[in-house]
């Protein structure tokens, strides 16, 4: 299981949102039992989001000397917060309680997607002789897809003739017409995974 951390992409926060945030983190901090306080770094959180709220008034009026002493003040305010959060999340240690109770955001940790088997596939004739249509409902999560195609019905030991597409509709062509010919689909996904549909079986026109 992967350890829960901190979320410090703080460059696509507007500059209020951005704000908002550092004094949620400060006023979270300030006096919070589950860590130690008073802290150096929590004081130094509080000293730059005032000179950032106060740059951020006067950046208002477009000032060139304001709007640079805002910037300024912002990129010192995002490397005291991400000093801070090394210093929180090495006392919370993992535990997403404490690094909840610290107003810092927390990452996602991104969920596996298992992909399930695809339907029996449709086949149907397509509009040139001797050519078939083999289509499968789209798979959540499916990465590609495997149209395979058998000349006899299939065994075990039966060799399936594969045709990878990114789509989950494939025409198989230059088929011997009034032959019959059997169909599959396999769906690929993350981390290696594939998942075999039924067996569908039609005549070719």
């Amino acid at each position: 299981m992967k350890i829960p951390g901190i979320n410090t992409s703080f460059s696509k926060l507007s500059d209020a949102n951005f704000e908002t945030l550092a004094r949620h983190i400060a006023e979270s901090m300030a006096g919070n039992g589950n860590f130690p306080n008073p802290n150096p770094a929590i004081a130094a959180l509080t000293d730059a989001v005032t000179r950032y709220s106060n740059a951020l008034v006067a950046a208002k009026d477009l000032g060139k000397n304001n709007v640079a002493e805002k910037n300024e003040a912002r990129d010192a305010l995002e490397v005291t917060l991400r000093l801070l959060s090394l210093y929180v999340m090495n006392i919370a240690n993992g535990s997403v309680t404490l690094l909840t109770s610290s107003g810092f955001p927390l990452t996602k940790e991104r969920e596996n997607v298992f992909i399930e088997a695809p339907d029996t596939p449709t086949l149907s004739n397509g509009i040139t002789p001797g050519s078939l249509i083999c289509q499968v409902t789209a798979v959540k999560g499916g990465k590609g897809y495997n149209h395979q195609i058998a000349f006899e019905l299939p065994t075990d030991d039966t060799l399936w003739m594969s045709n990878m597409t990114t789509t989950s509709k494939f025409t198989f062509t230059d088929l011997k017409r009034g032959k019959e010919y059997w169909v599959r689909v396999a769906v690929t996904g993350s981390r290696k995974q594939i998942a075999y549909s039924g067996v569908a079986s039609q005549f070719a026109q």
